[in-house]
């Protein structure tokens, strides 16, 4: 046993031991140590604690991964896809997801799926059948956005064994989904200023700019739908010229304060999809002399942690994504233990949250 131990000594000061230098330390064949370290076989009791003595005192850790690839498992890995990095909630979202999944031991990578290409070939198609190819244990999508060429490859992934999640995306696909609930949102943001005495309310909205532009189940066709939901119940018909489109964090909120303040006749108020968007907007509009909210008022609705800190604090409608990331979590544990029980669909909703940049039109 002193040989064992002054090799085991040298072994250990120079790299992570394998099963494989168990087993040559031991002089014995390297499945006999897999045995001994997985509890099953039917090895002597005294062979076993040799090797586990042995294996723990070189420092031996084993190999998740190689472990779950013996159970049958082709390639343990959880994939999380994304449909384009951004500083926003959807990449908040995919990280708390990604942190309670690796808790649960699991190999969590993430992509960045990438827009259509030139030619009209779809680069988001390629790289999402190159993850499909390498037979992950399952695949979240994280977008409210995709190209309509990846639907077959998830089928087929799906039909190979393969599990997917949506979260936020609304896949035409059986699988089990969480989403928030955009329509509510609007027709909440809506509903409040309606409340409030506004009925000329703008409404700014990203363009959806990937294939599902016509899909009513898009997040920009869900959005507008609670927003003239909300205006049918008053008996308003909202004015198109007041739809101001949005496309990026950064130049959209000074485009859009341009356009308000090119208009000859103005919307009273606003519903901003992204507050940082809505930032910009308020910003630029108090360097031209026009107030927030005496002159118009806005909503925004994704409710950031700076939104209550703010000079001037944004009403928001919330999109709570840590129960949104958690839902996704439930769902795919539950779908990895059983995959004979039906599709699962959650919907997360938003509340409302009153602050300083709304004023009623009756008290003016």
């Amino acid at each position: 046993m002193r040989a064992i131990n002054e090799d085991v000594t040298s072994l250990t000061s120079s790299k992570r031991p394998t099963i494989r230098d168990v087993a040559d330390i031991l002089g014995i064949h390297k499945s006999t140590v897999s045995v001994a370290l997985s509890g099953k076989g039917t090895l002597a009791q005294a062979t076993r604690d040799r090797i586990v003595t042995v294996a723990h005192e070189m420092g031996y850790v084993p190999n998740l991964a190689a472990q779950r690839l013996a159970n049958g498992y082709r390639n343990p890995a959880v994939c999380i896809v994304g449909g384009g990095a951004t500083t926003g909630l959807a990449t908040e979202t995919t990280l708390l997801i990604q942190r309670e999944l690796t808790k649960e031991a699991l190999v969590v990578p993430l992509y960045n799926c990438v827009s259509r290409g030139a030619g009209g070939i779809s680069e988001q198609w390629i790289q999402i059948r190159q993850i499909c190819q390498q037979e992950p244990r399952a695949l979240i999508y994280v977008s409210e956005f995709w190209d309509d060429t990846i639907i077959d490859e998830l089928r087929s992934y799906q039909n190979a064994g393969g599990v997917v999640i949506a979260c936020n995306a609304r896949l035409p696909i059986d699988c089990d989904q969480v989403a928030f609930d955009r329509e509510q949102s609007l027709y909440t943001a809506a509903k409040y200023l309606l409340n409030r005495g506004h009925q000329k309310i703008g409404l700014g909205i990203r363009n959806d700019q990937w294939g599902s532009t016509a899909n009513p189940n898009g997040s920009e066709q869900r959005q507008i739908a609670g927003f003239e939901r909300a205006a049918a119940e008053y008996g308003i018909s909202p004015v198109a010229f007041w739809r101001f489109n949005l496309t990026s964090f950064e130049s959209n909120g000074v485009e859009l304060a341009n356009k308000f303040i090119s208009m000859n006749d103005r919307p009273t108020a606003l519903c901003i999809d992204c507050d940082r968007v809505a930032y910009n907007l308020i910003q630029t509009l108090l360097t031209q002399g026009i107030r927030v909210p005496d002159d118009v008022s806005i909503v925004g609705y994704n409710c950031y942690p700076e939104d209550k800190y703010a000079p001037l604090p944004l009403t928001v409608v919330t999109e709570p994504i840590d129960q949104v990331a958690m839902n996704v979590v439930q769902l795919l544990l539950r779908r990895l233990a059983d995959k004979t029980c039906a599709p699962r669909h959650v919907t997360i909703s938003g509340e409302l949250i009153e602050r300083g940049s709304v004023s009623s039109l009756n008290i003016r």
